[in-house]
């Protein structure tokens, strides 16, 4: 029972032993972790028992104010919750390195002993949960009565060592390498981090001097407040520079530890400025602050969600720029959209020659996805050279521009305004895959049959047998065979692929390999103009160019791989579907069930939408968690959509003469 854990506290309130309270604490919390109600009621019951028996609350204050005196806390405020100076792979075997074998808490550190007290984090989930109201009656009471001055005195020292600690740090930080050289105005004029420093320096100086009673007034923070702001300014510049100049693991960060660090010199400073009666809240926000830094600390999900967030933004802020060439608003581009998938469907179409006759050489399992490997790869970079369009390529690039719009409608109140405008985004997108699938599928169709014809009359034999005909119209079944699933990893290829492309985009501006390529001694025989012409092209499609190479590794070796594992794993690709369907027909001499023709088409379909669906949803959704973007108005954006369809169908297959943006009026017109 609480109220027996309140006597033991009493029997004993001078105890300096964390034990009584965590022994409070596990009264308190609930049997499920996400039982928030459960936990206020104990909150609750807490608060009455306080206030029925005075003396218990009077020990208990006292038995609080014994645990903060003589204790260190200037760890918990500066340390918990900001990233440290491990990097990623450290910080990953600290985590698992803890769970094995948990590490010596020192209760004579207030972070060690909260951290016990919380179970590692375990507890943030109902602390956090419960309203700010019910924790800040509970502290409001803790706080009540005459003060403790020793006990006062020795927090606010801390606070303010803390506050000197951050601002040194901050001032360090912003004079490594990683940050100058992304933002070189740091060095260039007078750094906001070093006046920053300068004056906490001068504000905590003035505030032990008051405290120990040497001066009667102390100048105030609000000069503080002008430098943070100041700070935070060339942060944001620093963000929206690295996606010009790219961005490293390093200096993402870098740029997470100063955000984080400017935000905790604001919280110490609200302890420090706040009033008293606001106190209680304060402390309140305090504490599940810490609360879900301490599970955050100890979590391997969050220390990659935390530390790749700008990265991935900026790897998808890349695949958002191409994106919006893959959108096509006007009937120019939707014609040059047709004529860029025919040229990737004529390639294709050959493509998948070469490996119906790769597959009849005696190779090897790894020799054989050398083979099939270097065929996708190669035929794919030559797509991208000779600007052709795979259409399954496109959501990786279109979700991208799709989350950048939706950043900029994801509030509601402006957002629902604004939601014409990206609903005809999605028309357009929607309308410019439709093309790029038909370009890519009516040019490799005849091509493989052509091809497949000329093979008859030259070699007296198609390119595929019967029974390497029979095994490609198996593949394409989706009731017999596992083609659906197949086209769902080929998604999550083209997703990987997307990334490795924003990868490279970014790599290879942040660390300008264009320019160190075109610079190399091996290249100074080339003229400075066509040297400058290389180096423009890698730096526009070196990212495109080494995702195809790579999207052509996964395809061709992932049926290996499946041998090998004795998984089974393959891949579907739609534009490869109708083209093996071309070559079938003509090694079956066109002699078909209608049954199997219809079977084999509703595949090849089915392998389609699979390929777009997974990849889009896995792009969009990585999109918008890296902007850290909310969207709440889907439903609305639906309804627009459908009510652009029942008013003109024909847009989302053919572009209008003049696309005009969905309107409010437009909706309401059409309910």
């Amino acid at each position: 029972m609480i109220i027996d854990i309140l006597y033991k506290i009493a029997a004993n309130p001078n105890s300096t032993e964390f034990r009584p309270l965590g022994q409070l604490l596990k009264r308190l919390r609930p049997r499920k972790p996400q039982d928030a109600e459960q936990a206020a009621v104990h909150l609750h019951t807490l608060v009455r028992l306080l206030d029925e028996h005075p003396e218990l609350l009077t020990s208990l204050q006292q038995y609080v104010r014994g645990l903060l005196k003589n204790r260190r806390h200037i760890h918990l405020y500066v340390d918990t919750g900001i990233l440290g100076s491990e990097t990623v792979g450290q910080g990953i075997m600290r985590r698992i390195g803890e769970r094995l074998l948990p590490p010596i808490r020192d209760d004579n550190f207030l972070d060690d002993a909260f951290a016990r007290l919380i179970r590692n984090g375990r507890d943030s989930e109902w602390i956090t949960m419960i309203d700010n109201a019910t924790w800040g009656s509970l502290i409001s009471r803790l706080l009540a009565g005459e003060p403790d001055k020793t006990t006062s005195s020795h927090c606010r020292y801390e606070q303010l060592d803390a506050l000197r600690v951050l601002a040194h740090r901050i001032s360090a930080m912003s004079l490594e390498s990683e940050f100058v050289r992304n933002h070189p105005a740091v060095e260039a004029f007078e750094s906001p981090f070093m006046a920053l420093s300068i004056e906490t320096d001068r504000f905590v100086r003035h505030q032990r001097e008051l405290l120990q009673g040497i001066r009667e007034d102390s100048i105030d923070h609000r000069q503080m407040l002008v430098l943070m702001d100041q700070c935070k300014e060339v942060i944001r510049k620093a963000r929206r520079q690295a996606s010009v100049n790219g961005v490293s693991v390093s200096l993402t960060y870098l740029l997470v530890r100063l955000q984080q660090s400017i935000q905790r010199i604001d919280t110490m400073l609200s302890f420090l400025t706040v009033e008293h009666k606001d106190l209680p809240l304060a402390i309140t926000g305090f504490l599940k602050l810490m609360a879900d830094a301490e599970r955050d600390d100890h979590s391997v999900r969050a220390l990659f969600s935390r530390n790749t967030e700008l990265l991935a933004r900026n790897i998808t802020e890349h695949a958002g720029h191409h994106g919006e060439h893959y959108v096509a608003s006007n009937r120019q581009g939707y014609f040059n959209m047709f004529g860029s998938a025919s040229r990737a469907g004529f390639i294709v179409a050959f493509m998948a020659l070469f490996k119906i006759l790769a597959a009849r050489l005696s190779l090897a399992p790894i020799a054989q996805a050398f083979v099939y490997s270097m065929n996708y790869s190669f035929g794919f970079m030559l797509i991208h050279v000779l600007h052709g369009t795979i259409a399954t390529k496109q959501p990786a690039m279109t979700a991208s521009h799709i989350a950048a719009s939706i950043e900029g409608v994801s509030d509601d109140r402006k957002g629902i305004k604004n939601i014409g405008s990206l609903a005809q985004l999605c028309v357009d997108v929607f309308r410019t895959q439709f093309i790029a699938i038909m370009g890519n599928v009516s040019i490799v169709f005849p091509v493989a049959l052509l091809v497949g014809f000329i093979s008859l009359w030259i070699n007296g034999a198609p390119p595929a047998s019967a029974a390497k005909a029979e095994v490609l119209l198996h593949e394409l079944s989706p009731i017999h065979s596992l083609a659906i699933f197949h086209a769902a990893i080929a998604g999550v290829c083209l997703f990987l692929a997307g990334i490795i492309a924003g990868y490279y985009d970014n790599k290879a501006i942040y660390s300008r390999i264009p320019q160190r390529i075109a610079q190399h001694r091996l290249m100074l025989w080339i003229k400075p103009a066509k040297r400058q012409r290389i180096q423009l092209y890698l730096r526009n499609n070196l990212g495109a160019l080494a995702g195809n190479f790579y999207f052509g590794i996964m395809l061709g070796s992932m049926g290996t791989l499946g041998f090998i594992l004795g998984l089974p794993i393959d891949i579907r690709h739609i534009t490869f579907a109708m083209a093996n369907f071309a070559y079938a027909l003509v090694g079956m001499n066109f002699i078909l069930p209608w049954d199997v023709i219809l079977l084999s088409l509703a595949g090849v379909i089915g392998i389609g939408l699979t390929n777009l669906g997974v990849s889009f949803s896995l792009a969009l959704t990585l999109a918008l968690k890296s902007r850290g973007v909310r969207f709440r108005l889907w439903w609305p954006l639906l309804l627009a959509i459908m009510s652009h369809f029942r008013q003109a169908p024909r847009d989302f297959f053919w572009p209008p003469k003049q696309t005009a943006p969905i309107t409010e009026d437009k909706k309401n017109a059409s309910a």
